[in-house]
């Protein structure tokens, strides 16, 4: 008597309610990915490459390791490579990375698209380029987070981004930790540090640019 009111009582759960659960959960996180994390590995292989690409640089640039003394022309001979890849890949997976779309496009609309983001890139990367003949990396990479400040800036004048509370209080710790940032540094170096602060502004240019750009596609 008491088993059978236990088997009652107690829900044993069946297969095809297990199967339903699991199915919601791997719906639930398919949707998550696609709305939060579908940029994620693009973003780390930007963070990756962005670091590699600098302290290459910083070895390449500095006064006390190669110090090559053309930093803009290898500037340009990197832009080379990188057309060149881009070139190759576009043609070889043209429905994937926007070849067909490329020419598809009137060189009206081309060139109004490539020369203002090929302007503000070849500024923020001239710039950031030349900064690293004079400053340290360490203080590079700290001077150089103060780009969110200015890519805030530059959104809200053309009209992208709404300035709120929350984003000035963002901007303005930003702005702090760049103030001690400067005060801390032993090895302050003006010129390089003008360099790195107006690679910063150009760089807040240059998203905003690209942003409006490809929007506009």
């Amino acid at each position: 008597y008491l088993l059978s009111r236990w088997s009652h009582t107690v829900a044993v759960p069946s297969a095809e309610g297990s199967n339903l659960t699991t199915s919601r959960i791997m719906s639930g996180a398919r949707s998550f990915y696609a709305e939060h994390c579908v940029y994620l590995p693009a973003m780390l292989g930007w963070f990756t490459f962005s670091a590699l690409i600098s302290t290459y640089n910083k070895y390449v640039f500095g006064e006390r390791h190669l110090a090559f003394p053309c930093p803009l022309l290898f500037t340009s001979v990197h832009f080379l490579v990188q057309w060149i890849v881009s070139y190759g890949l576009s043609s070889l997976y043209p429905a994937f990375f926007g070849g067909d779309q490329v020419r598809a496009m009137t060189w009206r609309q081309f060139l109004g698209i490539s020369i203002p983001c090929g302007l503000v890139t070849s500024g923020d990367v001239g710039l950031s380029n030349l900064a690293l003949v004079r400053i340290s990396l360490t203080f590079y990479t700290m001077v150089k987070a103060s780009a969110p400040i200015f890519v805030v800036t530059s959104a809200y004048v053309f009209g992208i981004e709404r300035i709120t509370c929350t984003l000035i209080m963002v901007v303005l710790i930003i702005s702090a930790g760049e103030c001690l940032t400067v005060w801390g540094e032993a090895e302050f170096e003006l010129v390089g540090f003008i360099l790195c602060l107006a690679a910063s502004v150009v760089t807040g240019m240059r998203w905003t640019v690209i942003q409006l750009k490809i929007q506009s596609l």
